[in-house]
């Protein structure tokens, strides 16, 4: 019996040698397509690394300054509201940024020129202030102020049948505006009346059309370089050039500072100077620190950005608004106007655009604010205000002092 076990443990000795590792050679042949691999992974990570690299760089680049823009920015807009003026909820927790100077009627409102918030009024307002009330304002989306909400579910749910009320507008047109401004020295800022509306170029539609509404509340306006409402019209040659002008360049322009600002690349060229912070070299030595910080802030602030854009994107349909007020409702003829012109020509603007304008303006004084006073100002555009604040201040004066000696005869 024992050679027997001896013999089938022979017998089964194959079968195990069967369940040993291969053979060298047979090794060799296994490992061939792992080297292969290996092979293969060497050469795409020499291929693609270089490319997911750069895209690496290139989105810090981009995310980077956008982040670092945005913290700023928060941080910026809380210290500037606490250095002067006031947020006020106009309705549906839309809040716009006021700031009022000064004692005594009536009560003087600078608007701003399109495009533009309070800050352009910065020299001219303490001066005002001396003789009366003063107050400056930024409208929707510009400066300070919210940007109009529009009408979301949630939106929509929290005011109901309001919201639809309020949405029936065009935000930045002339007649939402107009509304928003009612809103705010009415009722969220209760302003006492009346008022002089003091209000620039495109600007002076927003003055013009809350008179025709609101007429009983206002003392007078002073109209600076305003525009007409038929500027764009076709069936005119200057015209064309102008809508031309106003479609393809300007628009243009602010689309390409707006991206630039919502990647955060107008904080970086402000930092290292290849951004001027103001319009004109002159101003650095004029305005007043704090007002050139607020500049900096609106050239990277989005928001503000996309207003200024809107402001003049929709410009064709606040003139179509007001032009429907006109036919609708004639201007008040017992409200005074003046209006002030300047005496030099827009270096940035060709002879035909400005020989359009002046015709606008001659237009307006002949069809619609026929017994106007005009008058004219140093300068070339509103950038008069910074240089000769005194010129402006002593047109308003003149006019609130007009309706201080008007209202005590009266009485």
């Amino acid at each position: 019996m024992p050679p027997k076990r001896r013999k089938n443990a022979e017998s089964k000795q194959p079968d195990d040698a069967t369940e040993k590792p291969p053979a060298p050679a047979q090794r060799q042949k296994l490992s061939l397509p792992d080297e292969l691999v290996n092979e293969k992974k060497k050469k795409s990570k020499v291929k693609w690394s270089p490319v997911f690299r750069r895209l690496g760089y290139f989105a810090l680049i981009i995310f980077i300054p956008t982040v670092l823009n945005y913290a700023a920015l928060k941080q910026e807009t809380r210290a500037l509201v606490d250095k002067g003026g006031q947020l006020y909820d106009v309705g549906w927790g839309q809040k716009l940024f006021m700031h009022c100077m000064g004692e005594g009627l009536p009560t003087v409102l600078l608007e701003a020129p399109i495009g533009h918030s309070s800050e352009t009024w910065c020299l001219v307002q303490p001066l005002i202030a001396k003789r009366t009330k003063v107050c400056v304002y930024d409208r929707a989306g510009m400066g300070l102020s919210d940007r109009a909400y529009l009408n979301t579910s949630e939106y929509a749910n929290d005011f109901s049948e309001a919201a639809k009320e309020r949405d029936r507008t065009q935000p930045s047109t002339v007649e939402r505006m107009v509304e928003d401004l009612h809103r705010l020295v009415s009722y969220a800022s209760n302003q006492p009346k009346p008022l002089l509306l003091v209000s620039s170029d495109f600007s002076t539609f927003i003055s013009r059309f809350y008179t025709q509404l609101y007429g009983h509340e206002v003392a007078g306006l002073v109209l600076i370089d305003p525009a007409f409402e038929s500027l764009f019209d076709s069936d005119n040659a200057h015209d064309n050039k102008w809508a031309d002008y106003w479609y393809n360049h300007t628009l243009s322009h602010m689309r390409a500072v707006h991206l630039s600002a919502s990647l955060g690349l107008n904080r970086l060229a402000l930092m290292v100077g290849l951004m001027p912070p103001v319009e004109d070299p002159e101003l650095n030595r004029i305005l007043p620190e704090d007002i050139i910080t607020r500049k900096k802030h609106l050239l990277c602030q989005p928001k503000h950005l996309t207003s200024a854009f809107d402001e003049y994107y929709f410009i064709n349909e606040s003139m179509s608004q007001l032009k429907t007020m006109f036919r609708v409702k004639p201007f008040p003829g017992y409200i005074p106007v003046t209006i002030a012109t300047y005496k030099r020509r827009n270096r940035h603007l060709s002879h035909e655009l400005t020989k359009a304008w002046s015709e606008g303006s001659n237009k307006l004084m002949r069809n619609v604010h026929t017994g106007s006073k005009r008058v004219q100002l140093p300068g070339a555009d509103y950038l008069m205000f910074y240089q000769n604040p005194q010129s402006v201040t002593s047109v308003v004066v003149a006019m609130v002092e007009a309706w201080r000696r008007d209202s005590s005869m009266a009485a």
